[in-house]
């Protein structure tokens, strides 16, 4: 160890050391601002939590980015969290562009930044402190709004995209879930952490992480005397919940139509025929997949509102859980709910209103009706 004082030559140079930090495993987001004049965005690794009390988060930017320029002027920014499955967004970010934006999904931050809907989560910040390092700016930011949804994170090693590998976990929590949705477990029965273990074979940690995801799911239900309750499932949850998403809609139908851009109306698009693709014949071909591309069909609507408010709303509705209940075991559909969504995506092409409402609430009452269907053969609850 050299003594003090002693003279220490690094002898590093850029490429070696880029190439070593590379083994430093880090979340991938994308840091959003807008100024008077346009919206930025760039792929950012360096981005990290400063402290709890008060939240504050720092961003490093390099300053041959415009994005940097941009959020001095703006004096706040957004960090998207990007999901295990946005490689492509990262990407897209990355590459220098005049349109960096294009295809991508925004709804607009409290303070003014786009958000990237569809991201694992964001950070709203206002710059409270600039602090210069090299050829960067790290920007210090008062975290003033976030928001987060289940997932798993894109990850950055070694000059690549990733995700992190919870094969084990995720193994439990599908069994766990098909056991649920099989009705292994009644209605109203209290689930513990060690008896799930032990029906699954696996350690409590994996336990707890698959009655975690199945109350995101709405499956289970955490109650502070009892413990996990396997949450009962009618006609009334059902109802509920797909009103809901409906309203929303035609809220969003009503006052967005006019200003919806035709990027927006591609990106609809696209989700749509993502989905179209999962349901063959009136049979999943892949059930998870299409509960996944529905929602972001929908979510892909709500965000045609530009009101975070709104999709904050839609979130909180759990309607990938309803809708996981609502088709029990069965893996059969409709083609009905494609022909109907298909109707929803030609209204927007055609920017006709009245349309796109009525499309909106055939889809309702038909979602409705199917429940009711499968209902009818559970004695009215799963």
């Amino acid at each position: 160890m050299p003594g003090p004082g002693a003279q220490v030559d690094s002898g590093v140079d850029a490429r070696s050391f880029r190439d070593v930090v590379g083994h430093l495993t880090s979340g991938v987001t994308v840091v959003t601002t807008r100024t008077a004049q346009a919206q930025h965005g760039l792929t950012a690794s360096s981005v990290t939590s400063l402290s709890v009390e008060p939240p504050m988060m720092l961003a490093c930017v390099n300053n041959a980015a415009p994005t940097s320029a941009a959020i001095d002027e703006a004096g706040c920014y957004a960090v998207n969290i990007l999901g295990q499955d946005q490689a492509h967004v990262a990407q897209q970010f990355a590459a220098p562009s005049h349109d960096k934006f294009r295809a991508i999904a925004l709804t607009e931050g409290v303070l003014g930044a786009p958000l990237l809907v569809g991201a694992l989560a964001h950070i709203e910040c206002k710059v409270v402190e600039r602090v210069t390092g090299g050829t960067h700016t790290i920007f210090l930011g008062e975290v003033v709004h976030a928001s987060a949804q289940a997932g798993h994170p894109l990850t950055y090693f070694r000059g690549d995209f990733g995700r992190f590998e919870f094969a084990r976990d995720d193994a439990a929590y599908e069994e766990a879930r098909v056991r649920v949705l099989n009705r292994a477990y009644p209605a109203g029965a209290v689930l513990t952490l060690s008896q799930l273990a032990a029906d699954l074979g696996v350690e409590e940690s994996a336990a707890f992480y698959a009655l975690t995801r199945m109350s995101t799911d709405g499956l289970v239900q955490r109650d502070p005397g009892r413990g996990y309750v396997i949450v009962p499932f009618d006609e009334s949850v059902s109802d509920e919940a797909f009103d809901a998403r409906c309203a929303i809609e035609l809220g969003v139908i009503s006052t967005a139509m006019e200003h919806v851009t035709d990027a927006e109306v591609q990106d609809l698009r696209e989700r749509f025929e993502v989905m179209a693709t999962l349901l063959v014949d009136g049979m999943f071909v892949d059930f998870d997949g299409y509960l996944e591309a529905n929602y972001r069909f929908h979510e892909a609507v709500v965000a045609l509102g530009h009101n975070q408010a709104l999709l904050a709303s839609f979130g909180r509705l759990g309607i990938k859980g309803v809708m996981t209940r609502s088709f029990g075991s069965t893996r059969q559909s409709s083609q009905r709910f494609i022909d109907v969504q298909r109707r929803v995506v030609e209204a927007f092409e055609a920017r006709d209103a009245a349309s796109a409402r009525a499309a909106t609430i055939d889809y309702c009452e038909s979602a409705k009706e199917r429940v009711r269907e499968i209902l009818a053969g559970t004695g009215g609850h799963l």
